[in-house]
């Protein structure tokens, strides 16, 4: 069923199906008490190839809030990235994408990174492609006519 403007008697842009879904669930969720915690993670990544996870990846902007790999929240996303043999990494990146910043969560992580790194996209894209075990295509790099 679409929305109708009723100022241009058009359709509406759709309402972003998760968007309130979500939210509510996060609201009932909270009503089942203290001992059943949960969260809603709010940009983790599941990378991937050829259907086999390769890493797990918590993506923060810059302007977001401090994030504590001791958190419990943080603990039980290591916990699963550790139980799934897969590198879990927490990733702050600027807004203009310029400069990312990775820290990786557990062993599995810290044996292809074993320091906390700066790294711009150029970098990162490599990165990803790099655990996948494949190199990235050098045309890859240019986007919308702006090299990375």
């Amino acid at each position: 069923m679409n929305l109708i403007d009723v100022r241009t008697n058009k359709p509406c842009v759709a309402i972003e199906r998760t968007g309130y879904r979500d939210l509510s669930l996060s609201e009932r969720h909270r009503k089942w008490g203290w001992d059943c915690p949960a969260v809603d993670l709010d940009f983790l990544f599941l990378e991937y190839d050829k259907g086999k996870a390769v890493a797990l990846v918590e993506y923060k902007h810059e302007n977001a809030r401090p994030q504590y790999a001791t958190h419990p929240t943080y603990q039980a996303m290591i916990d699963l990235g550790t139980r799934a043999n897969i590198p879990v990494f927490a990733c702050r990146y600027t807004g203009d994408f310029r400069q990312w910043n990775i820290v990786s969560l557990n062993t599995n992580a810290k044996a292809v990174l074993p320091e906390r790194k700066t790294m711009t996209e150029r970098e990162w894209v490599c990165f990803l492609y790099h655990i996948r075990g494949y190199e990235a295509p050098e045309g890859l790099f240019v986007n919308d006519g702006v090299v990375i």
